[in-house]
C-alpha cells in the first residue's frame, strides 16, 4: 500500500505527453516505461491520451469538402441587404432606440457615471470658463467704447448743435426730408401690394 502511494506522487503526467510525443530522452523514457509497468493509473492516462491522439488524427486526416456553390457570396449580399424587416417599421426603430438609449445609460452608470462624467466635463468646464472669460471681457470693452462715443459725441455734438445756427437748420432740413421720403416709401409699398 505505501509503494503504491509513493508512485501515485511521482506520476507525471505531463511526461507521459512528452513521451507520446516523443520529447524525452532515452533515460526518461525508460524510467517512465518502467513506472507504467508498475502503475495502474498513469497506464490507464497512457491509453487515453493514445486514443484520442488516433481519434484526432482520424478526423484530421479525412479531406472534407463542402461544395459551395459559384454564386454564394452575392446570395447572401443580396439577402441580407433585401431582408430588412425589422428596420424599416418605426415601431422597431423606435424600440431600437430605447433598447440602445438603456443600454448606454445602464453602462454609463455601472462604469461609475460620477468619475467618467467629472473626467469628461472637467475639462469642458474649464474650456467654457475661458470662452465666458473672452466673451466677458469683449462685452465690457465694447459697452465701454459706446459709453465713451455717447459721451464724446454728447459733448461734441452739443456744442456743434447749439453753437452753430446753420448746422443746426441743416440737420433740421435732413431730419424732415427722411421724414417725407419715408412716407413715400410706406406709400409706394402700399401701392405695390394692392395691385
Amino acid at each position: 500500500m505505501k509503494a503504491q502511494t509513493q508512485n501515485h506522487q511521482t506520476c507525471r503526467s505531463e511526461e507521459i505527453v512528452a513521451y507520446l510525443d516523443g520529447d524525452l530522452d532515452v533515460e526518461a523514457s525508460a524510467l517512465l516505461e518502467e513506472h507504467l509497468a508498475e502503475c495502474s493509473r498513469c497506464a490507464g492516462d497512457l491509453k487515453a491520451q493514445q486514443r484520442l491522439l488516433d481519434e484526432l488524427e482520424f478526423a484530421l486526416a479525412e479531406d472534407v469538402c463542402v461544395e459551395m456553390p459559384e454564386n454564394f457570396a452575392q446570395v447572401v449580399a443580396a439577402r441580407a441587404q433585401s431582408d430588412l424587416r425589422g428596420v424599416r417599421a418605426p415601431h422597431e426603430r423606435r424600440r431600437a432606440f430605447y433598447l440602445c438609449a438603456t443600454l448606454a445609460i445602464t453602462a454609463f452608470i455601472l462604469l461609475g457615471g460620477a468619475t467618467f462624467g467629472e473626467s469628461i466635463f472637467s475639462p469642458l468646464r474649464s474650456v467654457w470658463k475661458c470662452f465666458a472669460a473672452i466673451f466677458s471681457f469683449l462685452g465690457h470693452a465694447l459697452y465701454d467704447l459706446g459709453a465713451g462715443l455717447a459721451v464724446i459725441s454728447r459733448g461734441v455734438g452739443g456744442h456743434v448743435l447749439f453753437e452753430s445756427r446753420g448746422l443746426t437748420l441743416l440737420i433740421f432740413l435732413l431730419f424732415a426730408s427722411a421724414l417725407f421720403m419715408l412716407r413715400r416709401l410706406i406709400i409706394g409699398y402700399h401701392r405695390a401690394h394692392a395691385s
